[in-house]
């Protein structure tokens, strides 16, 4: 592409130092006038690589041509209009401003050097004309470079929105994958920790107290059976196929199964009370969820860590806001969920819906799982049960 530009070029500048008017002088020998022209094209093809040096020789060549007595046509000027182009596109706006007033000058100067003398339309084509031809290269190099600027600007808009996006589908995944952990955690944790309970209690009666422990092996049967459906449906639900609609149907587990989840943890040997203060009454289902889930856990905590364990859960129903409370009262547990997943899983799901919750020893022989959310912002008409 270069090579073509500097040939079209120089066939542009013979064929100005050819060229005459009249009543203008003109010099009788074309081949000072070719060879310059030559020397300018040259210039033009480097320009690519070197434009501030082609540009140099350019306006040297174009000048000497010009006091030479050629006519500064658009023809003549064209490898040193070329050569300004690139330029242009290349420097800042000033170091621009400065060549082109450079150039201009030393073109009208060789001009005015010439031999012949210079009648009025000489003079102005000498002058005014050098101007006239040399500038528009200059305004479309700035144009060239003011549209590059643009285009880089919209690819790197469009680069930072590719990026956003990937790091917004890095954060969707994150949090997908912490909601995934936290449902099969919630759901394995607690009846598994439960089925271990039944079991190793199962074992230490079986010599002594046959019945009983069948009676816990027969509460293991549930315990595991009730851990093999709730898996199923959380992993129905990961997969979301349109084959298997199913699992997608099951209802997610709420305070009216909190009866099932108390009697598996009295199977396993803990004392649970179930109170309730205010009027019971259906709740949003992810309130419901929510509370299901975080009594279920600080049960699972109580059952794993807890000797003897006497538990009081009391639910309150005010008019603006749902509490559950998980007592365990007899010996205190270790520190639940402080060493794995649990307490943070019970914070993540109380801010999801605008709540609290809170866990931690209340006496020398008292742990404490409280829960509150507002239900100020839960419009949600919910039918009678």
């Amino acid at each position: 592409m270069n090579v073509l530009t500097a040939l079209v070029a120089f066939l542009f500048a013979a064929l100005g130092a050819s060229l005459g008017t009249e009543g203008i002088f003109r010099p009788a020998e074309l081949l000072p006038g070719v060879l310059l022209s030559l020397v300018a094209s040259v210039a033009l093809f480097a320009a690519a690589r070197y434009p501030r040096a082609a540009t140099v020789v350019a306006v040297a060549c174009e000048t000497a041509a010009c006091a030479a007595d050629y006519l500064p046509t658009p023809l003549l000027l064209a490898p040193l209009i070329g050569c300004l182009y690139r330029l242009t596109v290349l420097v800042s706006q000033k170091a621009a401003a400065w060549w082109t007033g450079f150039a201009v000058g030393a073109v009208i100067l060789g001009g005015l050097m010439g031999d012949a003398t210079p009648t009025g339309g000489s003079l102005i084509l000498r002058t005014a004309g050098v101007a006239l031809w040399l500038l528009p290269a200059v305004f479309a190099g700035r144009m060239t470079r003011a549209q590059r600027a643009y285009l880089r600007m919209v690819q790197a808009r469009v680069e930072d929105a590719e990026r956003g996006r990937d790091d917004e589908i890095r954060h969707r995944i994150g949090e997908e994958r912490l909601r995934i952990a936290r449902e099969l955690h919630d759901v394995v944790a607690h009846h598994l920790t439960v089925a271990n309970a039944q079991a190793g209690t199962a074992a230490h009666l079986m010599a002594e107290r046959p019945d009983q422990a069948r009676e816990l092996l027969v509460g293991l049967d549930s315990s595991t059976s009730a851990a093999l459906r709730e898996l199923k449906a959380t992993v129905g639900l990961l997969r979301d196929t349109d084959d298997d609609t199913q699992a997608g149907t099951m209802p997610a587990p709420g305070l009216d199964q909190l009866p099932e989840l108390v009697e598996a943890c009295r199977a396993a040997g803990a004392d649970v009370t179930v109170r309730t203060d205010g009027s019971p009454r259906p709740l949003p289902p992810l309130v419901e969820l929510t509370a299901f889930r975080i009594v279920q856990e600080a049960l699972t905590n109580v059952t794993k860590h807890a000797v003897r364990p006497v538990v009081t859960i009391t639910l309150t129903y005010a008019e603006d806001t749902f509490s559950a409370r998980v007592v365990n009262t007899g010996a205190r547990p270790g520190p639940a969920g402080s060493g794995g997943y649990g307490l943070i899983g019970m914070r993540e799901r109380a801010h999801a819906v605008g709540g609290l919750v809170s866990a931690g020893p209340a006496d020398p022989d008292q742990y404490t799982v409280s829960l509150t959310i507002p239900l100020t912002t839960w419009q949600e008409h919910q039918p009678p049960r």
